[in-house]
């Protein structure tokens, strides 16, 4: 089945029988000024705390696949483990090669969100400008930076870090957030929102900062005089495993969306490990003893 799904797929289409040329935008070794930018603009962000997103919407049925070629992290596009969760809670659809194909949400209703963000999108490449596609847009709630040969790339300039440190915590049920877009009102930066009560009293703050950061294992370090928890804001999935100073420790579904660890007091190293044979396993377990 799947060598005959190949086989059709990959014949010639309106997708991939144009010229070379037209697909040129995914070549490392492309010159092309918006994905220039981009990357330039990413790499000059980036620190132990940040990992910048990037949307890139309306250029073409083949520009998110871009985002691969280039190592630029994009919430949009292709996905074939995409979680439902996720779609349900953005708005993100199979493709953003027109800009009406950019969704929106209860969660994300705006790119002027908490959940944007949370995200880390800070910029988004847009072949019309951004007001045709997000209409709920005030003046300044995205930073106009540049245009190019393609179209116009905008900054969001209250994306948050990739990586956090919280102090504190509050309870709020994720599915009434995800329904109704109404988050606690409370600053992100220190605080995390959590699906069930913390027991524990307000702390004093902490910092955490990322050692390594790859596909299937990301190490923070982290440091704090009373404990709280470390925020990685990349999507919870079952099959990521998280470790306190090579001790395994839960991993939480933090801000809808995320993952977080709970810290005890001091200096600590945690590390996430993406384990899809054990993740994969342990829920068909847990399946067959309810």
């Amino acid at each position: 089945f799947m060598a005959a799904d190949l086989g059709y797929s990959n014949r010639p289409g309106g997708a991939t029988g144009l010229p070379p040329s037209t697909y040129d935008v995914l070549d490392p070794a492309t010159s092309n000024p918006t994905i220039a930018l981009l990357k330039k603009k990413t790499r000059e962000g980036q620190s132990d705390t940040r990992r910048d997103r990037v949307e890139i919407i309306g250029f073409g049925f083949h520009w998110p696949n871009a985002s691969l070629t280039h190592s630029l992290e994009n919430p949009l596009g292709y996905n074939p483990l995409r979680l439902g969760a996720y779609t349900r809670a953005t708005g993100a659809g199979d493709t953003t090669g027109l800009p009406e194909q950019k969704g929106f949400s209860a969660l994300l209703p705006s790119y002027r969100s908490r959940l944007a963000d949370l995200l880390g999108l800070r910029y988004i490449a847009s072949s019309v400008p951004i007001d045709q596609i997000d209409k709920s847009l005030k003046p300044g709630d995205v930073t106009f930076v540049a245009k190019t040969t393609d179209g116009f790339i905008y900054e969001n300039p209250r994306a948050l870090p990739r990586v956090m440190f919280a102090h504190q915590s509050v309870a709020a049920g994720f599915d009434a957030i995800a329904a109704n877009g109404i988050w606690p009102d409370v600053d992100p930066l220190t605080t995390v929102v959590l699906d069930s009560p913390d027991a524990n009293p307000p702390r004093d703050p902490g910092s955490a900062r990322i050692a390594v950061y790859s596909n299937t294992r990301v190490t923070i370090e982290s440091d704090s005089p009373d404990g709280g928890y470390v925020v990685l804001n990349d999507i919870w999935q079952p099959w990521w495993f998280a470790t306190i100073d090579d001790v395994e420790t839960p991993v939480l579904k933090a801000n809808v969306l995320f993952r977080a660890v709970a810290i005890p007091p001091g200096r600590h190293t945690v590390t996430f490990t993406f384990q899809p044979l054990r993740g994969a396993v342990k829920q068909l377990l847990a399946k067959w003893t309810k």
